[in-house]
């Protein structure tokens, strides 16, 4: 009897040149987003307050922070599962580094996970040589720093390729109702992290329709909307369904965001992905390829019609221009001839991405941006009396003295000043890029800050730049790490 041949599925390959291949790039990009997790890019205002979200959780067991709702659960949950294993909070007591390095290392991890997935859906949809150059251009171009940070859009982004490469293997796989479930819980737990992740659903659906018809909706739509559907259900469940509306309104209209604008920081950070990803776009919709259009269309309109939006909401978009791009460039080249120049050209371009990306991206990932934040930290931990003083400072801090240091009298956040009377006759203040941004939200902020004195000033490394040059262009996104001043001072009457 002749054996059967071995089905590896989704990890199917041919030859161990492929392996090698993989593996390759798997390196590269571990190497990219992985390598000096704190030093760079600095730590940003958001991160503080997914830290504190995950370390709530961990401690009460409640992802509910009190009555503000901006972002769905599961992003925290997700984390604070990461941090107990970790080891947490007894593990952050070791250094003031550790507190971000764990969860940094984890972002690093999803990445990698990321470009392997990446080159998979490539690969299924498109072919092996265009997989090859998506997951290089993924793996080292110096756009993809962005998801170093512990963000909603980097810890989702993971669970979108995961349903949508699912959804692609749904069509020839022998258990296809577990593959379109598979696909629908993934997408629902992505929606349930952030909800710009609902602009993912044009492109599996479609998929889904293209794979087995209109009647697979039936089975693929309920969980993608009812595992998101947690958030609200849990708000009622708290009677707070009406703060739920409030915020949920107040989030999708806040600021004069746009395309345009984020566009320009895009192009600040990587003008090379940033034009070959918008003439990707535009090859793949004179192509009519409806797999691609699909997957980048509902997010640009959705980024054109909400009031708010930042540079690195386009995180979601990084997988799609790299699996554009290297359709636009494989689909190009078979265009030359002979046979020999077609593979030398293919050649060229992973080998010049992988080159160019991975010496641009070791000039920024080999800077220090957070060091002055750690200075101040550091201080923070020896100099604030919790007994007689009240923290002011970012998040990126106060969980940190409140959750890892035990210390009482923390205000979450330094706008709490404008809500909330200080229980002490004396105030400990750190006064960042960040909160000198946000003085004119009340004068609470402005008297904390000129009417206490300056007892400490902590200076970053960002100036010794030039951050009108590539790739230090960059680091004008990590100014939160530059200059912070530390005062004390008695409580305004």
């Amino acid at each position: 009897m002749i054996p059967r041949p071995l089905k590896l599925g989704l990890l199917q390959a041919s030859t161990r040149r492929h392996y090698a291949v993989l593996a390759a790039i798997l390196v590269l990009s571990a190497y990219v987003h992985l390598w000096n997790p704190v030093g760079y890019p600095d730590i940003f205002f958001d991160e503080g307050i997914y830290m504190r979200r995950a370390m709530t959780v961990l401690e009460t067991g409640s992802p509910q922070e009190r009555t503000f709702y901006d972002h769905p659960y599961f992003g925290q949950i997700l984390l604070s599962w990461f941090l107990k294993a970790a080891g947490f909070p007894q593990a952050a007591e070791q250094s003031l580094e550790m507190s971000y390095m764990a969860p940094r290392v984890l972002m690093g991890l999803l990445a990698v996970l990321d470009t392997f997935l990446i080159y998979k859906i490539t690969e299924k949809r498109f072919g092996r040589r265009a997989a090859i150059l998506a997951s290089v251009l993924f793996a080292a171009m110096p756009m993809t720093w962005m998801l170093r940070r512990i963000l909603l859009d980097g810890i989702l982004l993971p669970f979108v390729l995961s349903s949508i490469l699912l959804a692609l293997h749904s069509k020839d796989s022998e258990n296809k109702n577990v593959m379109i479930l598979g696909s629908s819980a993934l997408l629902g737990l992505a929606i349930f992290t952030k909800l710009t992740a609902i602009t993912m659903i044009p492109v599996v659906a479609y998929i889904m329709v293209s794979s087995h018809g209109v009647r697979a909706l039936a089975k693929w739509l309920p969980p993608v909307f009812a595992i998101p559907s947690a958030w609200p259900a849990y708000a009622a469940h708290l009677g707070q369904l009406d703060y739920w509306f409030r915020d949920v309104l107040w989030q999708a209209g806040r600021g004069t965001g746009g395309i345009l604008p984020g566009t320009g920081y895009l192009f600040s950070i990587d003008p090379v992905m940033t034009v070959l990803g918008a003439a990707s776009f535009a090859y793949a919709t004179v192509k009519r390829d409806l797999f691609l259009v699909f997957w980048f269309a509902p997010f640009m309109v959705f980024v054109g019609s909400v009031g708010f939006f930042q540079y690195f909401h386009y995180i979601l978009l990084m997988p799609v221009a790299c699996a554009a791009i290297a359709y636009m460039v494989c689909d190009s080249l078979r265009r030359v001839k002979p046979r020999a120049m077609l593979a030398a050209g293919r050649t060229a371009a992973v080998l010049g991405f992988a080159l160019f990306g991975t010496v641009a991206s070791s000039m920024l990932i080999n800077t220090d941006m957070s060091s002055a934040q750690f200075d101040a930290l550091e201080d923070a931990v020896l100099n604030f009396d919790d007994g007689k003083m009240t923290l002011l400072a970012s998040p990126v801090y106060t969980w940190v003295l409140s959750d890892v240091h035990g210390m009482d009298n923390v205000f979450l956040d330094y706008a709490d000043i404008l809500y909330y009377a200080p229980s002490t006759d004396y105030l400990y203040v750190l006064v960042d890029p960040h909160y000198a941004y946000d003085q004119g939200r009340g004068a609470e902020l402005v008297d904390a800050y000129h009417d206490t004195e300056l007892i400490g000033e902590y200076t970053g490394n960002v100036h010794k730049y030039d951050t009108g040059q590539y790739p230090y262009t960059s680091l004008r996104f990590t100014d939160e790490g530059g200059t912070i001043l530390a005062h004390v001072g008695a409580v305004a009457p």
